[in-house]
């Protein structure tokens, strides 16, 4: 497949933000390309797509290709669907294994029209979440709005000297919105059509061209004059990867417009109804969920993608396959390098892996109103400055650095604990090579850690520590362990201007038939975006087939 027109995979931008083109249902339609194209060399085709792993990419991929009519296998190698986007439980409480909030996932938003698409969304109940976040940090405590207009009134009260500055920013995140609409159908158009909409993106995008090298720090220096308002702002950099002075300008942007014009979203019963939803779905719509079953091989054969193995000796024959695994899996482990072009593996070595999560999973004997918290996401962190937060946090110095603080007990969902108590999950960033092999020393420094951690948020909940039922505290070999990314990474490529959505991995591959979906994939990471990974995914497959 002809990738060399991708420069601008600029979808990210029109996915993350919304304005996706929404596609009706057409279950059960198959096509005479689809009829015939279940025969390869006389021989019957298992399935038509075999997608591996069951993360929201793979999920999303196999839903809106299972709606369209197509044959479908996917393949888990746990014991439940989700990867990250999962619950567990200790005791008599439930925890949500990663998802804090997810963007435009209600009705009508751009998210909500794929959930709609495929009819997940009548599997699920959403709840809109007030606030985006409270910001705790030395000389501030602010709570910034889920609504735009209302954001940016309190923004302006707190501080009325910016205000110029800050409806100018709000604006202009407005803009490079409404602009990158024009690019929503780049992923899938042809190279012509490609070509032409390169060559008019400096005349209808002129926004992200002037941004499309910038670090987030840089925009902020020309709005605002304020430290603690430049923190309160940039707050959410710990959703998406590296600090502010390092951050690729534009996901920043585009990622908060979708927050506050399209809303933050729980799912009721946590991330793993969602997982769930999508699950019973496909299998409704005819296709095959299969957990335990982990894939050891895609099949690969006169340059085309023929079917996967797995580890107890299955081999599912399609005519495309879809990996939701992270692409050093995929390409070096799955496939076999010696498959793909020498510049497709020296581009895969050659960029940059975002960092991990460390977490304290706690379930508390008293409710957030023991400390009078009515917040759902705090974030507290122990220096104004986010340089240094991140180079603590990735240093271990976990009791001096950032955390999010997320009460899931705060938005009216029982699913997390008994009435009277509480469930409070404890994040920061970390990365693998922080962690010893051997057991005992990393059994040691996993309670150490946890008690920083604890240490940390005790500044704003003082003596949570003693009303600790139960714990469970996950480090970057735990997600590698149970999701199988490259060191426990769920964040994908770091999202850095070296790396900005023109450098990036697409959703195709050099390998016909081949695609990739989820975090490292286009258009980036987080539960709503894999989602729409996925669904590109099974855009290029169903332009592929002909399909509307």
């Amino acid at each position: 497949m002809n990738t060399r027109f991708k420069p601008l995979a600029l979808l990210l931008v029109a996915a993350i933000t919304g304005a996706i083109c929404f596609y009706q249902s057409n279950a059960g339609a198959q096509t005479e390309a689809q009829s015939d194209a279940m025969t390869n060399s006389g021989a019957a085709m298992e399935y038509d797509v075999v997608v591996v792993g069951a993360g929201m990419g793979g999920l999303s991929a196999g839903a809106h290709l299972a709606v369209k009519g197509m044959k479908v296998l996917v393949l888990e190698q746990n014991h439940k669907v989700g990867g990250c986007t999962t619950s567990f439980s200790r005791g008599e409480f439930n925890f949500d294994a990663a998802l804090h909030e997810m963007a435009a996932g209600g009705p009508g938003t751009s998210l909500g029209k794929l959930l709609e698409a495929v009819g997940v969304d009548k599997k699920i109940e959403l709840i809109r979440i007030p606030e985006l976040y409270r910001t705790i940090a030395p000389g501030v405590d602010f709570t910034y709005s889920a609504d735009y207009d209302t954001a940016v009134k309190d923004l302006s009260e707190k501080w009325p000297a910016e205000k110029e500055g800050i409806v100018a920013f709000h604006k202009e995140m407005d803009k490079l919105h409404t602009q990158m609409r024009g690019l929503q159908t780049f992923f899938r158009a042809g190279a012509f059509k490609k070509i032409g909409l390169l060559m008019m993106a400096p005349f209808r995008q002129p926004k992200y061209i002037r941004y499309r090298n910038a670090i987030l720090d840089d925009v902020l220096d020309n709005y605002f004059q304020d430290e603690a308002l430049k923190t309160v702002i940039s707050q959410y950099w710990v959703y998406y990867g590296p600090p502010p002075s390092k951050l690729w300008a534009p996901i920043f942007m585009l990622a908060n417009i979708t927050y506050l014009r399209e809303g933050a979203w729980h799912i009721k019963g946590s991330s793993q109804a969602l997982s769930n939803a999508y699950a019973e779905r496909i299998r409704e719509l005819g296709g095959t969920v299969k957990t335990g079953a982990l894939v050891t091989k895609i099949l690969v054969a006169d340059g085309k993608a023929r079917g996967v193995e797995t580890q107890d000796g299955e081999t599912y024959k399609a005519r495309y396959v879809v990996s939701n695994a992270d692409p050093f899996q995929t390409s070096f482990k799955l496939v076999g390098e010696e498959k793909f072009p020498k510049s497709w593996n020296k581009k895969i070595r050659s960029m940059k892996p975002s960092n991990s999560l460390f977490g304290v999973y706690l379930g508390l004997d008293v409710p957030p109103s023991h400390w009078g918290v009515k917040d759902h996401e705090i974030f507290y962190n122990g220096s104004l400055d986010p340089d240094v937060n991140f180079q603590r946090m990735m240093d271990g110095e976990f009791d001096k650095g950032a955390a999010s603080i997320t009460f899931y007990t705060n938005l009216g969902d029982p699913f997390y604990s008994p009435e009277g108590k509480s469930v409070l999950v404890l994040h920061a960033f970390s990365k693998a090579d922080l962690w010893p092999k051997e057991r005992k020393a990393y059994l040691k420094m996993k309670e150490e850690a946890a008690d920083k951690l604890i240490a940390l948020t005790e500044n704003f909940l003082p003596g949570l520590r003693n009303h600790i039922e139960v714990k469970e505290i996950i480090t970057p070999l735990t997600l590698e362990e149970f999701t199988m990314s490259k060191d426990g990474i769920p964040y994908g490529w770091d999202f850095i201007p070296e790396q900005n959505v023109e450098k990036r991995l697409m959703n195709d591959t050099p390998i016909e038939g081949l695609y990739l979906a989820g975090s490292w994939a286009s258009p980036g990471h987080g539960v709503s975006t894999a989602q729409i990974s996925g669904w590109q995914a099974a855009c290029l497959i169903l332009d592929r087939e002909g399909i509307e």
